[in-house]
This record gives structure tokens, C-alpha cells and sequence, in this order.
């Protein structure tokens, strides 16, 4: 988590909003008004604060600031250094409006950013890129799938990026990287951290995948013991790895938009890196759909072993009413009255033991059914 991340307080906790998109107020009311001018922005009071943060890198130097003061950041571009901007809550209009203007960045741009949700896609520029994702996790109050909208814009100079919720920051192992200088970001341009940001957000999803996947396995265990009454559960389960599958399969359309853009801000020695963040992608895609199979097939379990508890139950039952049909019929036999003082009235109702011969008889009869039942493998 970030340093300024850390700072923030409870009530700005991502999981307490209601937005299906991380936080914020009801999708409708993040658009723009119909008619509006292209590249409104929507004020959403719901936003977090903004915080800019700066990181300026090279392969002997590393610097970060917390930007209060847009002018910081003169010194920074054009420098010759790669400069990463990243922007995280939507609160300041007026600021980050101020930034687009410094950058050069084209209103539509901004605006694609700042107006969550949006669609995830990569559009070209002359200058430079714009990605934006839709991050997905999984709220632990609701236990529904929820997005965070995140965008990066790719320059030769400059790495500009928009987090939607600070707290939820998946940036800081690219951070990481930098600071302690792990593998090659150090040594490479923006459009390499452009990769490497992308790649952490596909990467991301991965622990998500897993998650979805213990819950079912957990699931499958709770219903092959005999809990039947699972289905509530089991359907936010199945909703949830199609929301997921829904964020991977655009996420990974964008990806590889991004992969056969020709653009002189994504040099030739990075595409194998976002070839190699595609495949991670197009796995993503064959987990979420193996998951959404699994909890399908879950649904099937429960209905298959609902419906073999009741041929169990008639099992049983017709047994019992199969054993007790001859035992009935001799018991109304027997029960009637007749005059055994007459010929062929019941002699055997006269019989010394009579009573206990019959009981005999019946017991007998009862065994001799079982015994058939077993050899007829009918029980």
C-alpha cells in the first residue's frame, strides 16, 4: 500500500460504497447530462480525495514527491528521465483538469478517465496512448464482484496514471521495482513501465481466480457431505466468475489492442512483454470459463443428489408398502367373523396356538420378501 494510501481513513474504504464499480454513486449518475458538451466532466461527491504522486527514475537515479503544486512538476518533463504521474481519486476536477492541460492531453481523454465506468479499451493519439481496465475484486460485505476503473496514458516522455480508489493501490509492487532496482524497469523507457502496469493488472486477477476457485472446491466438499441448502450461495458464487469473465475478456480485448498498436511510444524490445501479458490474459480467460463450468456443475450436483435422496425416500417407501400389502390382506382374512362351531367356516381359528402360528406365518413371509428384495438387488 502506498504512503499516502495509508493515510486515508476508514470511511473512505472502498468496500463501504455502493458503486458496482468500486465506489462512488449510482452508474447513471456518473455520465454525462444528454447534449452535453464531449469531455464533460461529471463531479461525483462520493469521489476520493485526489492525491498526485510523482516518480521520476533513470538507470542511476530515483526520486518520488507527493504533488501539491502542479508547477513541481516542470522540472520533471522533458527531463530525459522516464517521469510516472499517478493520479488516485477523482475529487479535484479542477486539478486534474489543470494536469491535462500541462500534459497536452486531449479532453476526451481526460474525461474517459475521470467519467467511471468505462469500457476498457486502447485508443491511439499522435503523441501517445491511452489504456484504460476495469480492475475486478470481490467485496467481502456483499460477496459480489465490483470494479475499479484504472487508466494509463503512455507518452515518450511521460507515464500518466488513474486510479479510481487509492486505498485499493496495485501499483505498489511496480514501486517496489523501481526503488530497489529489480529487473529491467530501470534500465528502459515509459513505454516499458506502460507494460509493467499493465502486466500488474493482469497479474492482479490471478489470486482472484484462486479465491473463486477454493469457495467452490469448499462448496463441492459442503454438498457431497449432504448440504443441500447452498443455492443462494452457490448462484453469488456462479454471478461472480461471469463478472470476473466479463472484466477478463475486455480487459484482455484491450491488451491486445495495446499488442498490434504500431506507435513509436511502445518500442519493438517491449512486445514481447505485452505478448507475454496477453497469454496471461487468454489464461485468465480458460480459468474464469473453467470456474463458471465448475459452479454450472454444482448446480447440477445439488439437483442430482436432491432428486437421489427422493428415489431413496420412494425406495424406502415402496418397500414398506410392498411388505405390508400380503400381511394386510391376511390380516383382513382373518379379521372377519365367522362361526367356526359350522364346517368351513375358519377351522384354523380354533387351532390350538393359532395366534402365535400366525404371527409365525407373517414374520416368515416378511423375511422371505427382504431375502428377494436383496437377491433382486432391489434393496
Amino acid at each position: 500500500m502506498s504512503e499516502y494510501a495509508g493515510g486515508m481513513s476508514e470511511e473512505l474504504n472502498p468496500r463501504d460504497r455502493d458503486s458496482d464499480n468500486g465506489g462512488g454513486s449510482d452508474e447513471s449518475d456518473r455520465r454525462p447530462p444528454v447534449g452535453a458538451v464531449p469531455g464533460t466532466l461529471v463531479e461525483d461527491e462520493d469521489a476520493f480525495p485526489t492525491v498526485i504522486r510523482l516518480f521520476d527514475f533513470g538507470p542511476d537515479h530515483s526520486e518520488e514527491h507527493v504533488i501539491t503544486d502542479l508547477g513541481e512538476l516542470e522540472p520533471y518533463l522533458n527531463k530525459g528521465s522516464v517521469t510516472w504521474i499517478d493520479v488516485s481519486g477523482f475529487r479535484d476536477l479542477a486539478m486534474l483538469q489543470s494536469l491535462a492541460e500541462r500534459l497536452g492531453l486531449h479532453r476526451l481523454v481526460l474525461a474517459d478517465a475521470v467519467n467511471v465506468p468505462q469500457r476498457s479499451k486502447t485508443e491511439a493519439y499522435p503523441d501517445y496512448l491511452l489504456f484504460i481496465t476495469q480492475q475486478p475484486y470481490i467485496d467481502e460485505e456483499d460477496e459480489e464482484v465490483h470494479n475499479e476503473q484504472v487508466s494509463i496514458v503512455v507518452a515518450h516522455d511521460f507515464v500518466l496514471s488513474f486510479q479510481e480508489i487509492p486505498t485499493d493501490d496495485c501499483f505498489e509492487p511496480v514501486r517496489d521495482r523501481i526503488r530497489n532496482r529489480r529487473g529491467l524497469i530501470r534500465s528502459k523507457g515509459g513505454g516499458y513501465l506502460g507494460y509493467a502496469l499493465v502486466d500488474v493488472l493482469t497479474d492482479e486477477v490471478f489470486p482472484l481466480l484462486d479465491d473463486l476457485e477454493d469457495q467452490l472446491e469448499a462448496l463441492e466438499r459442503k454438498i457431497l457431505d449432504g448440504e443441500l441448502d447452498v443455492l443462494t450461495e452457490l448462484y453469488v458464487l456462479k454471478h461472480a466468475c461471469m463478472d470476473v469473465r466479463r472484466a477478463i475478456d475486455m480487459h484482455r480485448d484491450a491488451v491486445n489492442s495495446l499488442l498490434r498498436l504500431e506507435a513509436g511510444y511502445i518500442p519493438e524490445d517491449v512486445k514481447p512483454f505485452l505478448r507475454d501479458a496477453h497469454d496471461h490474459c487468454v489464461s485468465q480467460t480458460g480459468m474464469a470459463q473453467t470456474l463458471q463450468d465448475f459452479a454450472v456443475s454444482l448446480r447440477e450436483l445439488v439437483s442430482s443428489t436432491q432428486a437421489n435422496r427422493l428415489n431413496d425416500v420412494m425406495r424406502v417407501l415402496t418397500i414398506v408398502a410392498t411388505i405390508f400389502i400380503p400381511l394386510s390382506f391376511f390380516a383382513g382374512v382373518y379379521g372377519m367373523n365367522f362361526d367356526t362351531s359350522q364346517p368351513g367356516n375358519m377351522p384354523e381359528l380354533a387351532m390350538p396356538y393359532g395366534y402365535w402360528i400366525f404371527w409365525g406365518f407373517m414374520a416368515s413371509l416378511v423375511a422371505s420378501m427382504l431375502v428377494w428384495f436383496r437377491v433382486r438387488k432391489w434393496i
